[in-house]
């Protein structure tokens, strides 16, 4: 089981900020990023997003996803782009991993990401958001360009 990670709460903080400011209602909010409105009420709460979702959320608000986990970054978003690109994750993972002189093994063994998940991003698929915040926590790298967003 992977241990999660503390800052995760900063989400839901820096998500019901954003949420406030627009004056929406929880079910407009919600069909404007084309997700169920239950949903909004649970990640206000704290329940942590899928991945898909905190896109949507980041794009609605132009914001990096960096930015609404509290990444302290000094990456430059003059280009964000909105959405995701799969093919990203996976070789800007193993460059920070190079980078951090150290191996998906030893991440695996702190409990930072799983042992058996490393051939599915091999072929593609993503991370769960809070393994992706644990990653670049750790590593000091930007979840918006391991997702192909800038």
């Amino acid at each position: 089981m992977i241990a999660l990670n503390k800052n995760l709460n900063v989400f839901t903080e820096n998500f019901t900020d954003l949420f406030v400011r627009t004056g929406l209602t929880k079910h407009k909010f919600a069909e404007l990023i084309g997700i169920d409105h239950c949903l909004i009420a649970d990640y206000l709460n704290g329940t942590i997003p899928l991945l898909r979702n905190v896109i949507k959320i980041c794009d609605y608000f132009n914001c990096s996803v960096d930015f609404i986990v509290g990444l302290p970054t000094d990456f430059s978003y003059t280009n964000l782009q909105k959405g995701y690109k799969k093919d990203c994750f996976f070789n800007e993972y193993q460059k920070l991993l190079k980078d951090n002189n150290t191996t998906h093994y030893f991440l695996a063994k702190n409990k930072i990401v799983t042992a058996t998940k490393l051939s599915l991003w091999k072929q593609g698929r993503l991370p769960q958001f809070e393994v992706m915040v644990a990653i670049a926590y750790e590593l000091g790298g930007s979840i918006d360009k391991m997702l192909g967003r800038i």
